[in-house]
């Protein structure tokens, strides 16, 4: 008996469920713009036509809002926050759980947990104060 064959998985072009696209608009891209929504479209298992249409309606009727390069780090640093204040809130909820079951949490326990809220709390102050800036006219967001 023969062995089916293996073969390895391929980019294949999918038929859309929807409205055919029977409209074409031409782009003119530099060799990096090319690249990058090339290398983005094989990430999305797309054609880069196809990357490129469904990006560029996205943005068009307001389904994805593109993010500047400048608040990248601004974003970054807030979701870092999120993440260091959901940790703080497992820490609490776990030092509740000592204390009402009649354990004994150290001072340096609760000194820890202090300096994690305070370090998380400032770093979304100053991501907030950007944000501020950057929506107030002719102040400078850095």
């Amino acid at each position: 008996m023969r062995k089916p064959r293996v073969f390895p998985e391929q980019r294949r072009r999918t038929r859309r469920n929807d409205e055919p696209r029977p409209h074409r608009m031409n782009l003119r891209l530099g060799d990096d713009e090319k690249a990058a929504i090339e290398a983005a479209a094989t990430l999305a298992r797309k054609t880069p036509t196809s990357y490129a249409a469904d990006v560029a309606v996205a943005v068009a009727v307001g389904r994805l809002t593109p993010i500047p390069t400048n608040y990248r780090e601004e974003l970054r640093e807030l979701v870092d926050a999120r993440t260091a204040l959901t940790r703080i809130g497992t820490n609490l909820n776990q030092i509740a759980r000592v204390l009402n079951s009649g354990g004994d949490v150290t001072q340096e326990q609760l000194d820890a947990v202090l300096e994690r809220v305070s370090e998380a709390v400032r770093r979304v102050d100053e991501a907030t104060v950007v944000n501020m800036r950057r929506r107030r006219p002719g102040t400078p967001a850095y």
